[in-house]
Parts: structure tokens; C-alpha cells; sequence
């Protein structure tokens, strides 16, 4: 199970290539992108690597959680309409 998002600091780096951090992918999720394309325009999370995206593009758990379990969450917090 993925880590609660909403404990976590929010200056932890979840895209290591790009420097993104939760709180910019929070801030982004809150200000519309809801989906891992639309946190990628935002952010530049997931473009370049690609590890940060899920546990699937992440087949040797190298990061501690990823972009769809992120949008999972905010999502159950409504954070995502």
C-alpha cells in the first residue's frame, strides 16, 4: 500500500529527474489535473525517466510512491472532481 499523501511533507521530491515535489503535484492536482498527463503538463513529473508514474513503470520499486497513487488518493479526498 502506498504511503498517505497527506502526512507525507510536502517538499518531498517525487520526481527525482525533474525536482517535482508532492506539494507542486498537489498544487497542480488542486488546480485541475487530474490525470497523470494533465500532472505531467503541469509539473514535468514523469517526463523524462518515467519511474514516478506508477508501480507498473516502476518495476524495481525505486520510488516510494508514484503519480497514480497520488491522484488515487486526492481523488478519495475529493480533491479531484
Amino acid at each position: 500500500m502506498a504511503k498517505d499523501i497527506f502526512s507525507m511533507d510536502k517538499d518531498t521530491e517525487i520526481c527525482f529527474c525533474m525536482g517535482v515535489t508532492l506539494g507542486e503535484i498537489l498544487e497542480a492536482i488542486e488546480n485541475g489535473a487530474c490525470n497523470v498527463d494533465a500532472i505531467s503538463d503541469a509539473t514535468d513529473a514523469g517526463t523524462a525517466c518515467g519511474l514516478c508514474k506508477s508501480p507498473e513503470d516502476d518495476p524495481d520499486g525505486e520510488r516510494e510512491i508514484h503519480l497514480t497513487e497520488i491522484l488515487e488518493q486526492a481523488k478519495e479526498k475529493g480533491l479531484c472532481k
